[in-house]
């Protein structure tokens, strides 16, 4: 049993969990693990500019790899400045361990006027993340390192925040080896499984509902539609876990986008995968599913909690798509309206009824231009809510969109996060000029880690889709909504990123090309006004 600090057993936990990354800032109360981190040079620690910043990196690695890295924060104002990429993660079931250190554990009561104290510092983690732990001694931290990260990866993936007093990165004690246990198989009862394969085979027109929960289980989704020759929706979350050039895919569900509406009345049965169908992704109800709803999800309480369901499977995607084709195996379906042709049928309808948004040309300039397997990070911007249905997507974890909690400034930092795990890959982000400089200080990071993120800046001067919102809501009225914006150009070669301007969709398709061959960092910036 070795003699160790707490910061030397973090870091050995880390590792013990399969956690290789690192995304934070030293602090005065997280010196004794970056001390320890000198000697652990399995870990990769990413240096970011902002807590908040680190946090959303986290989350970018996690959406784009599916794999769990972590982000160190001082206590107080470090989790207060991580909190909303904490609770970006958290509203989209992205996966991440946040590491926090808490006041002395010595200290009798809070309210004490320490340096970087929270009044309730548990109180706020615990709003914001699946899992919360406080750790009470330096034995404890290793195995509390793993259990968060089983937790993360045994049920719904979601942000983990364990505590550790600053004093225990400092102190020694005898440490356990934690070990990471293997993650238990959840199988779907095979009752539910049977139950859903009947009510499948006896429909007449079938559809897939698939969100985030489906991005692991795409070989069986795609097996599953077309045994049943249903097809298949998914939400912004579960973008690429059905390729969008197949025959039966309807696309992406765009945010009170109405033209869906005709076609899901038709249907009489439809199989819910990985969504919690919460309102952003249903039209607040609107959005007509049939009354027979089959549900998957690997957490329960999501199951019927929206809609009522015929059959409910708990269990994860891939291992209920995977028993469901088996049960599907020797049975008949009948097959009716929902074929490849309605489908096609429907995609000619929608795009004759819909006019083109103006934004079209500069996603399918983005799209011609980034691989098949490239990493496209959304933020809350004007053009990229037109991407669900302008930008397809063939593969999962291509796409990354803040779907429910919806901040600004995530899609800088998110790209770099993309990049960092999985450096093979072409990474571009979409931001407003009001989004993109929430965050922009990041661009330190990209140029410090030679990162080859491409970072598309859509100016219009303006807090476009507030100002929008503003003068179609009070008759024109509006405040506060323009924009005196820096050249964003000039501001990435400040930073010793390349910068461009372009006007037009040709011009955005050669620079973005051009970028994806640099060794670092670009900023397009596109004029809109």
């Amino acid at each position: 049993m070795p003699t160790l600090t707490g910061g030397q057993a973090l870091a050995a936990a880390l590792t013990a969990a399969g956690v290789d990354t690192v995304f934070g800032i030293p602090g005065v109360h997280t010196m004794g693990f970056y001390d320890a981190l000198l000697d652990a040079p399995q870990l990769r620690h990413v240096l970011t500019r902002h807590e908040q910043g680190a946090a959303f990196m986290a989350d970018g690695f996690a959406r784009a790899s599916g794999r769990i890295a972590a982000v160190c924060t001082i206590t107080g104002p470090g989790i207060t400045n991580a909190a909303t990429a904490l609770a970006e993660a958290y509203a989209d079931s992205s996966p991440l361990l946040h590491i926090a250190t808490g006041l002395d554990s010595h200290l009798p009561r809070h309210d004490r006027g320490q340096l970087h104290e929270l009044r309730d510092q548990p109180g706020l983690l615990n709003a914001i993340v699946g899992y919360h732990r406080r750790v009470h001694s330096v034995r404890e931290i290793g195995h509390a390192i793993v259990e968060a990260v089983h937790h993360m990866r045994a049920s719904r993936p979601a942000p983990a925040s364990i505590e550790i007093p600053l004093d225990f990165l400092t102190e020694s004690a005898d440490v356990d080896a934690p070990r990471m246990s293997p993650v238990p198989r959840l199988a779907p009862e095979t009752s539910a499984v049977d139950r859903a394969a009947q009510v499948l085979v006896e429909a007449q027109a079938p559809v897939i509902y698939a969100g985030g929960g489906a991005l692991d289980a795409a070989p069986e989704l795609l097996a599953v539609a077309e045994r049943l020759q249903a097809p298949v929706l998914t939400n912004p979350n579960g973008k690429g876990a059905f390729p969008e050039s197949h025959a039966l895919s309807l696309g992406c569900k765009a945010r009170l986008d109405s033209s869906i509406y005709d076609f899901m009345k038709s249907c009489d049965v439809a199989l819910i995968v990985g969504t919690r169908l919460g309102d952003r992704v249903t039209d607040d109800g609107r959005l007509p599913l049939p009354e027979r709803l089959i549900q998957i999800d690997i957490d329960t309480t999501v199951i019927g909690r929206m809609y009522r369901v015929v059959v409910g499977i708990h269990a994860r995607a891939s291992d209920a798509l995977a028993a469901l084709l088996e049960a599907l195996s020797d049975r008949p379906a009948s097959l009716g309206a929902t074929s490849a042709q309605a489908v096609a049928a429907f995609r000619r309808a929608q795009q004759a009824a819909s006019p083109k948004p103006a934004y079209e040309a500069i996603l399918h300039a983005v799209r011609a231009t980034l691989p098949p397997t490239g990493v496209l990070a959304n933020d809350m911007t004007m053009v990229s809510y037109q991407a669900p249905r302008y930008f397809p997507v063939e593969h999962p974890r291509c796409y990354q969109h803040p779907t429910y909690f919806g901040a600004l400034g995530g899609a800088l930092p998110q790209a770099i996060g993309a990049k960092v795990a999985c450096p093979e890959r072409a990474v571009v982000s979409l931001s407003g000029d009001g989004g993109f400089l929430f965050t922009s200080e990041e661009l330190a990071t990209a140029v410090r880690e030679r990162l080859s993120v491409v970072a598309v800046v859509l100016n219009d001067n303006a807090f476009g889709a507030i100002d929008m919102h503003l003068r179609n809501t009070y008759g024109g009225r509006c405040l506060d909504v323009s924009l005196r914006n820096p050249d964003f150009a000039a501001l990435a070669r400040a930073y010793g990123a390349h910068g461009a301007h372009v006007k037009d969709p040709p011009a955005l398709q050669r620079e973005i090309a051009a970028a994806l061959r640099r060794d670092g960092p670009t900023v397009i910036e596109y004029a809109l006004s």
